[in-house]
């Protein structure tokens, strides 16, 4: 057999040897090669050392110089006649000794060529490597495609969305509408028209608004802190601090947009089945948009607990919600400006948000069904009038200030929460001016019930029916009358004959008596077909639903900001499709049609096209 000596120049008894093995795996192509062309072509005056025809090889087709394959012979030369002086020096072994297995001479011409197998090749291989990654973490040396450590438990996630939208109002509506969220929060504003000329804020509600060119862009972190412990914080885009949207309308002349900390938030997994979580978080009830818009956060601390930690297992699994949520806490020092009177302090006046649910899911194959029942229990949200105010002395504030809403969309029944003592030096009290904030005439204790079925019919794709039921336990009408002709509704309100406003008492003779237009329940149903989030290219869904709420159903504040333009009393069509372009990358196109379930008409349709990109 012919045998291949490698003579290292300096190089470690290490080094030599890992360099054999990488020689060896790596030349071994170009070593047969050459021995098969030895076989086809017989060499003139062939060595008896196959090194040296291996050499000779190698110059003929042109592998190695010819100086090259000199130094190459002469060192084979010298290596050859230290093996033949070493051969003569010890005894030869005598046939048939272990070990031995002596061949016949090859034929003239033919070099014999040793055959690697394929697995010592793969042997060899995982042995180099494996000696160069010891020695590597042993001395510490640099990895080009290693990490730090923290950067394996933080995610970077976010979204973004260019959104074309058009208002259309229908020509019949009245222009009546009080903007109350515009009054409350550039208030108090003057009802008198006597001292104000500037008027009050109105909504519009018969001019089409088209090419609303809007963004919204957020983007958030998630950090696996240990085990069990997640903290999240998220960024997003907002034309104001409002809680239902951080969609930003462009134009501006250019100016730069906000940016909002949108959540914030710690939460801790003892174990794989309970979940507690503090700070600005997502939504952690089971919802559809009746009660709550999608992009609402919580403030507050939530615990969640569930049967079945995979939300995929097959078979039924319960699961419950539970939280508390601050929803506004009165100022330190209120009342702040009091004039030249004495300033007492007021009482502790909270706002509480208490939630609390219970779900059943079950999973069979391709059928999925979740439903839950929800209880969200708001206190202390309801407007009070306040102590006689006597604004005309000085006060800059009156007593119950802080009971009005700090955000409303519209639909809620609302009265004015101060009572103003005229100034009694003013005639006939016209001059007197009547800065109000309007309050929630009603309380809000909500009962809901949410499902939702879905039936897989392709890969990715779904038929899915949702129902929502949602009605305000608290609601009473007498509450709307329990301040008299002091705190009368100001929404909501059916005039009586002879132009009547007060629905809490007997009506002057040719009159009539108003009455209250309002109601506590709504429910929204929905179908869809296709990828619920169609985020691959070519992936598509189309939905159909019918959304009806009352006035007084649920809190305005909080509903959905895009039909009927936000809030309550409102009922109509939503048409969704959407459609993957590429791959994380969406389009949706969505149309509105909404009208007033009470009072005077308020038809409002609204096409929103959006292109969607998310990571």
């Amino acid at each position: 057999m012919a045998n291949v000596v490698v003579k290292g120049t300096g190089m470690s008894t290490r080094c030599n040897r890992l360099a054999l093995k990488a020689a060896t795996a790596g030349a071994i192509g170009v070593y047969l090669w050459a021995g098969a062309s030895a076989i086809a072509q017989p060499v003139a005056a062939p060595s008896p050392n196959a090194t040296i025809n291996l050499i000779r090889l190698l110059v003929k087709q042109h592998v190695i110089s010819q100086q090259a394959a000199e130094a190459l012979l002469k060192e084979a030369e010298e290596e050859a006649a230290q093996a033949r002086s070493q051969q003569t020096a010890s005894a030869a072994p005598s046939p048939g000794s272990p070990g031995t297995n002596p061949l016949p001479p090859p034929a003239p011409g033919v070099v014999r060529v040793p055959y690697v197998p394929q697995i010592v090749k793969d042997q060899i291989r995982d042995e180099v490597k494996q000696e160069i990654m010891q020695k590597m973490e042993t001395e510490n040396w640099a990895k080009p495609e290693e990490v730090p450590e923290w950067t394996k438990r933080v995610k970077v996630h976010g979204d973004f969305r260019f959104r074309d939208e058009a208002d259309l109002y229908s020509k019949s509506n009245t222009n009546q509408f009080i903007d109350y969220a515009t009054f409350n929060s550039s208030g108090p504003t003057d009802i008198n028209p006597n001292t104000n000329p500037d008027g009050i804020p109105f909504l519009d509600s018969q001019q089409d608004r088209f090419n609303r060119m809007s963004i919204r862009a957020r983007l958030g972190i998630d950090a696996v802190i240990t085990d069990g412990v997640l903290a999240g914080v998220r960024l997003a885009s907002g034309g104001d601090n409002g809680p239902v949207s951080t969609t930003q309308l462009l134009g501006g002349g250019f100016g730069k947009k906000d940016i909002w900390l949108d959540q914030a938030f710690v939460r801790l997994e003892p174990t794989d089945d309970i979940a507690l979580t503090v700070g600005r978080m997502p939504n952690p009830f089971f919802h559809s948009d009746l009660v709550y818009d999608d992009d609402l956060n919580f403030d507050g601390m939530a615990v969640g607990v569930r049967t079945s930690p995979n939300p995929t297992a097959q078979g039924f699994s319960l699961f419950g919600n539970a939280g508390f949520f601050p929803l506004e806490y009165i100022g330190a020092n209120f009342p702040t400006f009091c004039g030249n009177l004495p300033c007492p302090k007021s009482t502790e006046h909270q706002k509480w948000l208490l939630g609390s649910q219970i779900g059943l899911q079950w999973n069979q194959g391709d059928f999925k069904w979740r439903a839950a029942a929800s209880v969200y229990d708001f206190h202390d949200i309801q407007g009070q009038l306040s102590d006689p105010c006597f604004l005309y002395l000085g006060e800059k504030q009156c007593s119950t200030d802080p009971t009005r809403p700090a955000f409303m969309q519209k639909g809620n029944t609302l009265f004015f929460i101060r009572q103003i003592v005229p100034d009694p030096s003013d005639p006939g009290f016209a001059q007197t001016p009547e800065p109000q904030f309007a309050g929630l005439a009603f309380n809000y204790r909500l009962i809901n019930a949410t499902e939702e079925i879905s039936y897989k019919i392709g890969d990715s794709d779904y038929i899915t029916f949702g129902l929502d039921f949602v009605r305000n336990l608290a609601y009473d009408p007498n509450d709307a009358c329990r301040y008299g002709a002091l705190g009368l509704p100001v929404t909501n309100i059916a005039l009586g004959k002879g132009g009547n406003v007060d629905p809490c008492d007997k009506p002057a003779s040719g009159q009539t008596k108003a009455h209250i237009q309002s109601g506590p329940n709504g429910y929204y149903a929905r179908m869809l077909v296709g990828d619920p989030v169609p985020t691959k290219q070519w992936a598509w869904n189309v939905s159909v639903g019918y959304k009806y709420l009352e006035p007084d159903a649920v809190p305005d504040s909080f509903t959905d900001s895009d039909f009927h333009l936000g809030g309550t009393n409102a009922k109509g069509y939503i048409v969704t499709a959407s459609l993957g372009v590429f791959q994380n990358t969406w389009l949706q196109a969505r149309w509105f049609s909404a009208d007033e379930v009470y009072g005077a008409p308020l038809s409002i349709d609204v096409l929103q096209l959006d292109l969607n990109a998310g990571f």
